[in-house]
């Protein structure tokens, strides 16, 4: 054990356990920040240094569409408009801008 690990040891001593939980808690948030910090610098470096096409087919499994009616469902219910549908989202849209 390094000196200055025994004399913060020795500083600690007369915490209540509380005070000694709440400094645990702050000691192990920093450490994960810092942490944190890191994982978001090499993510951002990852992000900006680019993918190639064939690194992003190798990474993914995309399917070709080769029909368009391939892509259609029959969710809609019976029971809605397509105006209603639009109005509604005519109308939300007003709210966002208002």
């Amino acid at each position: 054990m390094t000196p200055e690990l025994e004399t913060a040891i020795s500083a600690i001593q007369p915490l209540s356990p509380a005070e000694r939980q709440q400094l645990l808690q702050i000691l192990t948030q920093s450490n994960s920040a810092s942490e944190d910090q890191v994982n978001l610098k090499t993510l951002n470096a990852q992000f900006w240094q680019g993918t190639t096409l064939q690194q992003l087919l190798a990474t993914q499994t995309p399917t070709t569409v080769y029909n368009l009616k391939d892509l259609a469902t029959d969710f809609w219910p019976t029971e809605e408009s397509i105006e209603d549908f639009l109005a509604f989202q005519q109308q939300q849209r007003q709210e966002l801008i208002a």
